[in-house]
């Protein structure tokens, strides 16, 4: 089976060299390394990246995806700055398999193209809210979401829901989508088994609405219309505790009636 991790970071590399080897001192393979992702973040390497989902893309669409991930390309390094790139990736210690990191970031990148050609400039946008002291210390934005959520198309899905100004989650702040965010699991989302296969579906707004109001034992919030104004309602530390709270018991009792199938 062909790896796609390995063979975009060696076309880009064999790039960055053809193009640029005058300009490059060869001292080791961190300065190449670091040469190859300053040219990523100024295009210079657009022509060659390797997307798979891009394929059959026109060249407008391929040019756009790859311009909307190019704006955001921070997202993909530790504090958003690409000299950090040897702490980007959760799991390796700088100085140590260099090869490896640089292929995790790249296929955060790569995230970061599909996203934007798939779901649009606002849903690669969402991915701000997540620039935080509490999440993503040890990596970077992508790395720490790809690696939580560890399932790309329902990040993508959640990314692109909780954006859309015209859904229960318009109007929150970032800080209250960090809490959505700490705690997806029968908040966003529930999985669901089928034909020996995982699936998810969004929590529709009754169903999560209920949830809270059983929870708070208060059914003020089902006349609500925003998760917003349940926020200003419960008050930042008790909209967290019901969250979180929510969470764990939808996510207990889904185990324990599991378990007694």
């Amino acid at each position: 089976m062909e790896n796609i991790k390995e063979k975009r970071l060696v076309r880009l590399l064999d790039a960055t060299l053809l193009y640029h080897c005058e300009e490059i001192t060869l001292l080791d393979d961190t300065s190449l390394y670091d040469a190859m992702f300053k040219y990523l973040e100024e295009g210079e390497l657009d022509r060659v990246f390797l997307c798979p989902k891009l394929k059959d893309a026109s060249k407008e669409e391929r040019k756009k995806a790859l311009d909307i991930a190019r704006k955001h390309s921070y997202l993909c390094f530790y504090e958003g700055n690409r000299n950090f790139w040897e702490d980007s990736a959760e799991g390796y210690k700088p100085g140590f398999f260099s090869e490896f990191i640089a292929e995790e970031i790249l296929d955060n990148y790569n995230f970061l193209v599909e996203l934007a050609h798939e779901k649009g400039e606002t849903a690669v946008e969402e991915l701000t809210n997540f620039v935080s002291e509490e999440m993503a210390i040890e990596s970077s934005v992508v790395d720490y979401l790809r690696n939580t959520f560890n399932n790309d198309n329902l990040l993508k899905v959640l990314l692109d829901t909780t954006s859309r100004e015209d859904s229960i989650y318009g109007d929150l702040t970032p800080k209250r989508k960090r809490i959505l965010y700490k705690y997806p699991k029968e908040v966003l989302y529930t999985e669901y088994q089928e034909i020996d296969e995982s699936d998810f579906m969004i929590i529709p707004k009754e169903e999560l609405f209920n949830r809270i109001s059983i929870e708070t034992n208060d059914s003020t919030v089902l006349s609500m219309n925003k998760l917003s104004e349940i926020a200003d309602y419960l008050g930042d530390e008790d909209f967290e505790r019901t969250i979180r709270n929510v969470h764990l018991l939808n996510s207990e009792s889904k185990e324990t009636g599991a378990k007694h199938r």
